[in-house]
């Protein structure tokens, strides 16, 4: 009978220990399978939940007149001898910056753009290419009008004083601010438009805006041909200069939350 009872007492131990075990192993993977699905959701995986979006681009540009002008002036002056050249070149360089500042141009917006020297040589049929048949040197200036209603009468004084050279016209928006303003609320607006196009059409409606950003703004100016040497720089000088309209354009990306009607 005492083996007896002790067989008894050692098998409900047994099966105590085992009821135990099960419980604790059930009650481990409740735990794991709640805490799952609390990661799961979480408002920062909002996104990763499929909330849909629509992505689109803006573009907005507004049409202003220049308020300045770029124009290279310069003299070209071919002579036998280097001493020559120079001489020439420097007298009529320095005619010509002297009526830039006298039409009331600052000497910061003179600035020589291009500078050079070359030796001539003749390379005709029978000649000596060894031979040196003159020097030209070559003045470039880059100057820039703050009044562009003076540009006309300013490369005619510019001609006057020994310029031979004229090219490179353009006209733009020294300060962009305003105008690049007003072509963002514009790029935005256009934005706007398209997403909610694309929204109806899926038949949802437009949430708020997820992301924006800003491409690279710029503008557009008028820019008129080249006229180089004596004659075609004097009928550029003569002829009146339009300087027409400036685009300041600006460019956007936005995203956008997409909801069910």
């Amino acid at each position: 009978m005492p083996q007896e009872n002790q067989r008894r007492l050692w098998a409900l131990r047994t099966a105590g220990i085992a009821l135990a075990l099960a419980g604790l192993v059930t009650t481990s993977g409740l735990s794991t399978g709640i805490a799952a699905a609390q990661d799961m959701a979480t408002p920062e995986s909002g996104m990763a939940l499929g909330v849909p979006t629509v992505s689109v681009s803006g573009h907005g540009e507004v049409n202003v007149p220049p308020d300045t002008a770029s124009v290279n002036i310069g003299v070209d002056v071919i002579k036998p001898t280097l001493d020559e050249a120079q001489e020439q070149a420097t007298a009529q360089a320095t005619a010509v910056i002297e009526a830039m500042e006298a039409a009331g141009v600052a000497p910061e917006d003179i600035q020589t753009d291009y500078f050079s020297v070359n030796i001539l040589r003749d390379y005709s049929e029978n000649a000596d290419p060894t031979l040196i048949t003159g020097f030209e040197i070559i003045n470039q200036l880059r100057v820039t009008v703050r009044d562009t209603d003076q540009l006309g009468e300013l490369l005619d004084d510019a001609v006057n004083a020994g310029a031979n050279s004229i090219y490179g016209v353009s006209f733009y928006v020294d300060d962009q601010t305003a105008a690049a303003s007003d072509a963002r609320v514009d790029a935005v607006a256009d934005a706007r438009t398209k997403a909610e196009e694309l929204a109806t059409a899926s038949g949802m409606t437009l949430g708020p805006v997820v992301s924006i950003s800003e491409g690279t703004s710029g503008f557009i100016p008028p820019v008129y041909g080249m006229a180089r040497g004596g004659g075609m720089a004097m009928d550029a000088a003569a002829a009146p200069v339009e300087p027409g309209s400036t685009t300041v354009a600006v460019d956007v990306q936005m995203t956008f939350e997409l909801r069910a009607e």
